[in-house]
């Protein structure tokens, strides 16, 4: 089989595309033939070292699949069948081929998109748990949403909208915005302008209740900034390339919080939490009411020009990257 590895931290290009044995299922594991995988910056910046998790070489990166059930492992419960389709996140889902517990694969409808549903959980469960759980956004409330045109901050501006809130998104393009307003945002605003401004004036007097923030840098300021009295900054990444840097007697004066947003490890430590949230997910993707932005879909023989495209922050929504030869690619 077809397997990406990383045997030294370093750039995109020390992720290599090998041969490997196909993987035998354990005792209530499935395996997976995956189809399609998502790239995404924490992938990228973890195969570079750069991230606060370090596996130890060599090691499969990948977090996203989704794929068709091939092979079932002795106590497999039934719930799972040959040939059904599922999603899951997981370390190491860059493989042709994964054996995983049964209860980590997620089935979906027959009809679904394996492309798109190859980029639904991670970003999804992530802005769900940030916005329900983390700054319990109300109906009626106002959500700034940060790098909307993002795969995170898309979904965060569909939820957003599924939660009841006025969303505003930021965004440096008119393609993006017009993809942000696209996903239900109520208004945009350009971060290559005064934005601060732009959002002051479209809360006065109050301000923004929330602020979803997955870029960082200058922004993180910038956002919390824009903050309505008992406001919530939702600390979600820093796509930007820089940790953003708050001064600590702002959220006195705004009797506001920062709040850190990190899924995996709520996953481990709150696991019916995100269950819960998981399968909530999976039922506004089935019920069609979110949907996940694909920019681009390329063979992984072209994982470098997926990394690639990845990094370049002039694009907006997800690549993937797929395993078969049968799915829809970009030329």
């Amino acid at each position: 089989m077809k397997t990406l590895l990383v045997r030294g931290y370093g750039p995109e290009d020390r992720i290599r595309l090998e041969d490997a044995a196909i993987p035998e299922p354990s005792a209530g594991q499935v395996r997976v033939r995956v189809r399609a995988c998502g790239i995404s910056f924490v992938d990228l910046l973890l195969a570079r070292g750069g991230y606060q998790v370090r596996p130890p070489t060599p090691f499969v990166p990948g977090s996203e699949f989704s794929g068709v059930v091939d092979a079932l492992g002795d106590g497999a419960d039934g719930r799972l069948r040959l040939g059904d389709r599922v999603c899951g996140t997981r370390m190491g889902a860059w493989s042709e081929y994964i054996c995983i517990p049964q209860s980590l694969a997620f089935g979906l409808p027959p009809q679904a998109d394996l492309i798109e549903a190859s980029v639904l959980l991670a970003p999804y469960l992530t802005s769900l748990y940030a916005l329900q759980s983390r700054a319990q956004l109300s109906p009626g409330e106002t959500l700034l949403v940060l790098g909307a045109a993002g795969s995170v901050g898309h979904a965060a501006v569909q939820l957003g909208k599924i939660l009841g809130a006025r969303v505003i998104a930021a965004a440096s393009t008119d393609t993006k915005r017009s993809s942000a307003l696209a996903a239900g945002a109520d208004a945009v605003v350009d971060t290559t302008g005064d934005w601060k401004a732009a959002v002051k004036a479209l809360t006065a007097p109050g301000g923004v209740d929330v602020v979803y923030d997955p870029i960082g840098g200058d922004a993180t300021d910038a956002a919390f900034r824009t903050l309505a009295w008992g406001g919530r900054h939702l600390m979600v990444g820093f796509a930007g390339g820089e940790i953003g840097v708050l001064k600590s007697n702002l959220s006195i004066v705004k009797g506001a919080s920062l709040v850190g947003v990190d899924a995996r490890q709520a996953g481990e430590r709150t696991p019916a939490l995100m269950h819960a949230l998981r399968t909530e997910v999976l039922a506004l993707h089935g019920q069609g009411r979110i949907r996940p932005l694909v920019s681009h879909v390329l063979p992984v023989e072209r994982f470098d020009e997926a990394a690639e495209k990845t990094n370049d922050r002039a694009g907006f929504g997800r690549v993937v990257f797929t395993f078969d030869d049968g799915a829809r690619q970009d030329a």
